[in-house]
């Protein structure tokens, strides 16, 4: 029997670089503002000002982008995790069995927890969370890694 599960996934450098990234505009800003001495004072603060809003939303838009919704599959030994194929940031879908996961870890950021999957064939790390805070999600998803963890004992 298959069971589906919504979940986000992620990998963690792709989200820091999201972060980071962005923010090295504003040295070629700097420089171009240079460019343009004879401005007046509260035409350079709006375009400062309009110039970091645009900074801070490109980095949260990558960063929703870079940890994206997806649909986890358990069926039977095998886990799949399928991508919303309109996000061009997102991984292409792929399967591993139970045997694949060399480590299974749970942590936790401000009391939202979420797993971090280590597999070998392919080698792959990343982190499995809830999709949304929503109390029914936050069940479902305990739910899942309930099941995998199960499945991970039997298996040793």
């Amino acid at each position: 029997m298959i069971k589906e599960f919504q979940v986000r996934y992620g990998r963690n450098y792709k989200v820091v670089l999201t972060i980071v990234l962005p923010c090295l505009l504003i040295g070629p800003f700097i420089y171009g503002m240079q460019m343009m001495p004879e401005m007046e004072e509260w035409k350079v603060f709006v375009i400062i000002y309009a110039f970091l809003g645009v900074i801070i939303g490109f980095s949260i838009w990558l960063a929703m982008r870079v940890y994206p919704p997806t649909t986890l599959y358990i069926n039977r030994n095998e886990i799949s995790l399928v991508f919303n194929r309109d996000n061009l940031l997102a991984p292409s879908d792929f399967s591993f069995k139970m045997e694949d996961i060399t480590s299974f870890t749970k942590g936790e950021i401000r009391g939202d927890e979420y797993f971090i999957f280590e597999t070998c064939n392919p080698s792959r790390k990343f982190q499995i969370s809830a999709s949304t805070y929503k109390v029914e999600d936050m069940l479902d998803f305990n739910e899942a890694m309930a099941e995998i963890s199960e499945m991970l004992n039997e298996k040793e």
